[in-house]
């Protein structure tokens, strides 16, 4: 793993999610006649912040089983000690690299380390993938049927496109499985048209090497979930219900914050947004959806939580849904590789 691309997505995360809650702070002071470091703490209920911190270190540990369940299918050497440190790790690197592209990548260096092949690692984190999908699918049936006499239509009909995007993408998934084949070849035939029409220039490889890469993808990820289908249906279905669990435990946790900072609101509209909230964040390009889930929650969650303290409810959010799993995770993988060097 690249430790100097590591600690630039480090980087850029961090000055992004600090200039973004900074900005807030500035933001919401100015709308409330200016700048106050008065906290309210007459109005605190930290019992419920207790039970917020509660949940969230939960996170890491359900992916951590849900990560254990699938590769045990698939090589039985795993530990459930490195599946929880290849959790961690994952929510590490994702919050570091644009669209989570780098979790799975650091959950496969985590597997491997049991000496594990990389090809039954890089299974077991496309099977990880799919459990999220189903998950998606899920709240995609969810927010179609789901309507809230408290928020506005506006609002409800921006979650749902969310969600019909949600169903799109679902939909080419599905189709590349099912034409695996087909798709690659596909692929190769109109881009060696395109090149012999000096359409397109390859004169380095890259475009053929990318398309290679990712048709041996398609493959591995279609070979991984007929493994399971003929193997391990029962691993599959609790690792969706892990999934399920995870999440909920990611939407509940702003109900308690909110509960905690002394508001008063409805645990499915809060749930409702915060689902809204993950299908804009899950493909963020920004690392860690940084800023991006920072403003999209402070214009959201604005209808449910009192305007002087939605600055320390957003910060509280990312803490306990983000910051606290990814700095647990970033500490296993730097001793990881520190180890690794030293050996």
């Amino acid at each position: 793993m690249d430790r100097k691309k590591i600690l630039l997505g480090i980087k850029i995360f961090v000055a992004i999610s600090l200039a973004t809650q900074l900005g807030i702070f500035f933001y919401t002071s100015y709308k409330n006649g200016g700048i106050s470091f008065n906290i309210p703490f007459q109005g605190i209920n930290f019992c419920m912040l207790g039970i917020a911190f509660f949940l969230s270190c939960f996170e890491g540990l359900i992916t951590g089983v849900r990560i254990f369940f699938l590769m045990r299918v698939i090589n039985s050497r795993i530990t459930i000690i490195t599946s929880i440190k290849a959790a961690y790790a994952n929510i590490f690197m994702g919050a570091i690299t644009p669209s989570q592209t780098g979790g799975g990548v650091a959950q496969i260096y985590f597997i491997s380390r049991d000496k594990i092949p990389y090809s039954q690692a890089s299974a077991g984190s496309i099977l990880c993938f799919v459990c999220t999908l189903f998950f998606l699918i899920t709240a995609l049936i969810s927010t179609a049927m789901f309507h809230s006499p408290t928020m506005g239509h506006s609002l409800q009909l921006m979650i749902k496109s969310a969600s019909v995007g949600v169903g799109i993408t679902t939909l080419i998934f599905i189709l590349c499985m099912l034409f695996t084949h087909l798709i690659n070849n596909l692929k190769f035939t109109l881009f060696t048209h395109f090149k012999n029409k000096g359409i397109i220039k390859d004169e380095n490889g890259k475009i053929e090497n990318f398309l290679k890469t990712f048709a041996e993808g398609l493959v591995s990820c279609r070979e991984s979930i007929l493994l399971m289908a003929k193997r391990g249906k029962m691993a599959m279905i609790v690792g969706y219900l892990l999934t399920c669990v995870f999440f909920a435990i990611r939407l509940i946790i702003p109900y308690f914050i909110i509960s905690g900072l002394g508001g008063n609101v409805s645990i499915a509209d809060v749930m409702y947004i915060q689902l809204f909230i993950t299908l804009v964040s899950y493909f963020s390009p920004t690392p860690g959806a940084s800023g991006i889930a920072e403003v999209s929650s402070l214009v959201l969650m604005a209808s449910l939580v009192a305007s002087p303290v939605i600055a320390i409810y957003t910060f509280l959010w990312r803490l306990c849904t983000l910051y606290v799993n990814t700095s647990i995770g970033g500490i296993l993988l730097y001793r990881e590789l520190k180890t690794s060097d030293q050996a």
